[in-house]
């Protein structure tokens, strides 16, 4: 049994990181991180609070640190965790600079510990379709990708590394980074990068709006979110030479583990009526229209896969050289929408 330590009990070690890591049976929730009112003990009675970053370190008893916090903080909390011997889980994105997400990988390789982020959009129903779409073949040669993280939101939170304008603020870091994992997982690095981006809900504020389009040899794949979006049209498209993939619908783990319900209860990331993908394809003059269910989710898969990494059961599937490769294109990106040029990637 690994012992965890939870950085956070925000949002996302709430709805994400504590539930999952309850449901793997390999893993103890062990401590979780709260300066204020010790909100973790109504859902984990058992687990301990502890007031101060240096006590889940200095604790022989952690072996997984997460590093759930804001941004900014990724890089510190991750260097200071390896250098104390435990194994450690970034969330996304993995660090705001090249330089830093080098310095904890070759710092993870020389401790000899686990480093990983938390992709876990990698599981779910949108990624998994056009996964399964692509490698089947059905499309032909691939010629143009549109994927979309819309959403209707006018309010402005509190949080200022996500509002305001910041290193790695904004929806570009905060979804848009989901959306490169998933394009980098299905095709690679690409060749150059354009990219358009703006904040819609206040003037000079982080980008709440952007389009930013990948190119590839013989492909464009376009990468698209909007926060005044109140009806909304497919998560993915993808268009071949012998036929066009369309997929609808929320992937439900995200609303499902905030409701309670987690991996292995009845129900689990089963997808409603609204997840659905449509496939137009061409066979020489004869053409079929297919809908078909949006595929399981299986975030439970990420934890599963960290605690046999840890214990030498499995590869690491989660590489941090690959989210690593993700920041180089979210700064590219950023780096073509100040300048309006297209940027070359090497």
């Amino acid at each position: 049994m690994l012992n965890v330590a939870l950085c956070s009990y925000g949002m996302s070690g709430k709805v994400f990181h504590a539930p999952l890591i309850s449901a793997e049976p390999n893993l103890h929730l062990h401590s979780i991180l709260q300066r204020g009112e010790p909100s973790a003990l109504l859902d984990y009675p058992a687990v301990q609070i502890v007031k101060t970053f240096e006590e889940i370190i200095a604790n022989p008893e952690i072996d997984l640190v997460v590093v759930n916090t804001p941004n900014e903080l990724h890089y510190p909390m991750a260097k200071a965790a390896l250098v104390a011997g435990k194994h450690v889980v970034v969330e996304k994105p993995f660090t705001l600079s090249l330089q830093e997400g080098r310095e904890l990988i070759a710092l993870a390789q020389t401790q000899q510990k686990v480093l990983s982020v938390f992709q876990n959009k990698r599981l779910e129903s949108d990624h998994l379709d056009a996964q399964r779409i692509i490698h089947s073949g059905l499309l032909g040669r691939i010629v143009e990708v549109e994927w979309h993280y819309d959403r209707y939101r006018t309010n402005i939170t509190h949080k200022k590394w996500k509002e305001d304008k910041l290193p790695g603020s904004g929806t570009w870091f905060d979804l848009g980074i989901h959306m490169v994992d998933s394009m980098l997982c299905l095709f690679g690095k690409p060749q150059a990068v354009y990219a358009d981006m703006r904040s819609l809900r206040r003037a000079e504020a982080a980008t709440d709006y952007f389009t930013v389009c990948f190119h590839y040899a013989d492909m464009r794949v376009l990468l698209r979110s909007n926060t005044y979006v109140s009806e909304k049209g497919a998560t993915v498209t993808i268009h071949g030479d012998k036929g066009s993939f369309l997929k609808f619908g929320q992937d439900v783990q995200e609303a499902q583990l905030m409701r309670g319900t987690l991996p292995g209860m009845q129900g689990w990331a089963q997808p409603g009526e609204d997840n659905y993908a449509v496939v137009h394809h061409h066979n020489g003059a004869e053409s079929k229209r297919e809908i078909t269910a949006g595929q399981r989710g299986c975030y439970e898969q990420y934890y599963q896969n960290i605690s046999a990494a840890i214990q030498g059961a499995a590869p690491l599937a989660f590489l941090p050289e690959q989210s690593l490769l993700g920041v180089e294109l979210l700064l590219a990106a950023e780096q073509s929408a100040a300048t309006g040029t297209l940027i070359r990637l090497d």
